[in-house]
């Protein structure tokens, strides 16, 4: 158990990486800054990716203003997609008192949000909890907008997952006890820092966490509305989406395969 008391809440760090992406990531922190969860039991880390248009201006000025710790964290773009390194950066960067990591990606939040992450971490039991996305234009928390919707119990409620291949790094959730049971200097720090490229980073975490015995639930309670990404917006922030998407997934399934002796990857 992590609570240090019954009257004390565990100190969680919600982290995110952005790169030229101005708009959604001062929308997101908006969400963040009026959580539920009490605000001196929580830090925002926010990792600007070398961002060339105002990002970093803005998270600036919103750090200045911010009712919550905020961390910005500055780093020279290297390559696109270099998840693993930019999200281990960000865990390091966070206080030596976090007992709860929560991890995000460029998306919208309800007021819950981080309450419902961290009730799954107050037990004896470790679990690695990743969130429903909800997608669509428009900001909308329908269930039955979920690619992964069929991954939940009945009427919508959270369920214990097998399947790594489900766990996805936008609404995401473990406790520093449980990553330090699978880092592994040099490269699993906790992230494998030797996979580049889109995609499945969160997927190899999640299987040496379940060779750990951490269990994997999906939570619909925990998730975040993706807006979808198109060819104009992507394009607009300097990245060649589906040209990232197709290389790096074939590459990093093919590593993980490698690394772990599997033939495939479940599906969910």
């Amino acid at each position: 158990m992590i609570r240090k008391s019954p009257t004390e809440d565990p100190f969680a760090t919600v982290f995110a990486i952005t790169y030229n992406q101005s708009e959604t990531v001062e929308l997101l922190l908006h969400d963040l800054m009026h959580q539920q969860y009490p605000s001196d039991r929580y830090e925002i880390i926010v990792l600007d990716d070398g961002s060339r248009d105002n990002t970093l201006e803005k998270l600036t000025q919103l750090a200045a203003s911010s009712p919550v710790a905020l961390k910005l964290v500055r780093r020279q773009h290297e390559e696109d997609y270099m998840s693993a390194k930019r999200w281990n950066q960000c865990i390091h960067s966070a206080e030596s008192k976090s007992d709860v990591f929560v991890q995000i990606d460029d998306v919208r939040v309800r007021p819950d949000f981080i309450t419902q992450h961290v009730k799954w971490h107050l037990g004896d039991g470790d679990w690695l909890v990743t969130g429903a996305k909800f997608e669509g234009d428009l900001v909308v928390w329908d269930l039955s907008r979920c690619r992964r919707r069929s991954l939940a119990g009945p009427n919508g409620a959270a369920s214990q997952i097998v399947a790594c291949r489900a766990v996805w790094a936008a609404s995401l959730s473990f406790t520093r006890r449980s990553m330090e049971r699978v880092c592994c200097p040099p490269h699993d720090v906790p992230y494998d820092e030797r996979m580049i490229g889109w995609g499945y980073h969160e997927v190899e975490f999640a299987l040496r966490m379940q060779r750990v015995g951490v269990r994997l639930v999906y939570d619909p309670a925990a998730g975040v509305f993706h807006r979808h990404h198109t060819k104009e917006t992507e394009t607009a922030r300097g990245l060649c989406r589906d040209e990232l998407v197709e290389n790096g997934e074939q590459r990093n399934i093919q590593y993980i395969l490698a690394k772990h002796g599997l033939q495939e990857l479940e599906r969910w």
